[in-house]
């Protein structure tokens, strides 16, 4: 019997069966017998966590601070009117998740059932993009004798975007009017407000006074004056329960509401300190305060809207700018 032609039955080469020789190395034995394969230890599967995903969607709302896109932003402030034949079920997700979706290049995701119900089905290989649900729990309630609901945490969950699903048509979503007109003069009745102008001293811009209900304005600039009336709408929407002086969630509030409002009038106005602040956030802080932002947006969009949902994309885009 011919020994192996490489290692010539050396210690790389074991007996087998019958005589025939083992070689790890080659196949060039005298009866043609295929060598048994080298051992491949395996890489073992790294399951991705909540934390990850949090982690990775606060990145992704960060990077929208640093680059002022804020026509995502307006997208997700619109929700299909109630009674339409097209409902998605993202409009009844929080505002931070329609962001998400957005940013994610889709205007429609959904789970994997619920693609199913509506008759199409998610093509294999897709990959599914993360969403985030609350996770409460009941806790007793020593000194009200009750129990209450509490939120500990978040659940990431899969969802689909419409791009990666295939079958059945569904209802075309209607389009929307990103513009909105220029006056504010029935927001700043309702909420009783006195606008006036006062000398530049070198501290502020302008400023909002909770318990005058007056919006004092150092400069004609659009964003400085949609800055302080968001500050009063979130007051509005508090109860009155703003702080005075400058505290981050309510700057937050303030500078992205009227950042996004300018975007719907065609201004590009910048985000200023907003990412400074919510650096240090939470995810829950970042859910909260991007919530009330929604509802001060609502709140002016609903007073100043009466056209029809008709797409008119308002706010410059990047690729424009940087063309210039």
């Amino acid at each position: 019997m011919a020994k192996c032609p490489r290692y010539q039955d050396n210690a790389s080469c074991t007996a087998g069966s019958a005589g025939n020789k083992i070689c790890m190395h080659c196949d060039h034995n005298s009866a043609g017998f295929t060598p048994a394969p080298a051992v491949i230890p395996a890489v073992p599967y790294i399951k991705t966590s909540n934390e990850d995903r949090i982690k990775a969607a606060m990145d992704k709302i960060l990077k929208i601070f640093e680059s002022d896109n804020l026509e995502i932003i307006t997208r997700a402030v619109f929700k299909v009117p109630e009674g339409a034949a097209y409902a998605k079920p993202s409009d009844n997700w929080s505002f931070l998740n329609r962001i998400m979706m957005l940013i994610e290049d889709t205007e429609d995701a959904r789970g994997f059932n619920q693609w199913k119900d509506a008759g199409r089905q998610v093509m294999k290989g897709s990959k599914a993009i993360y969403i985030f649900a609350p996770m409460m729990k009941k806790i007793e309630d020593e000194k009200a004798g009750e129990e209450k609901h509490i939120l500990y945490g978040f659940k990431a969950v899969p969802v689909f975007r419409y791009e990666d699903t295939e079958g059945k048509n569904i209802p075309e979503a209607p389009k929307f009017n990103l513009e909105i007109p220029a006056s504010f003069q029935g927001i700043i009745s309702e909420l009783g407000l006195t606008i006036k102008t006062v000398a530049f001293n070198g501290g502020f811009y302008g400023y909002y006074s909770s318990s005058k209900k007056v919006i004092a304005l150092c400069t004609p600039e659009i964003k400085t004056f949609l800055h302080e009336l968001s500050h009063a709408v979130d007051d509005k929407l508090m109860n009155g329960k703003l702080k005075g002086g400058q505290h981050n969630d309510q700057e937050v509030v303030a500078e992205f509401s009227g950042a996004v409002i300018g975007c719907m009038m065609g201004h590009k106005i910048p985000l200023g300190n907003c990412k400074q602040y919510i650096e240090g956030y939470s995810f829950r802080e970042l859910l909260h305060n991007l919530n009330r932002c929604e509802k001060v947006i609502k709140f002016i969009m609903d007073r100043t809207t009466t056209a029809p949902y008709i797409l008119a994309p308002s706010c410059p885009s990047q690729a424009a700018e940087a063309a210039t």
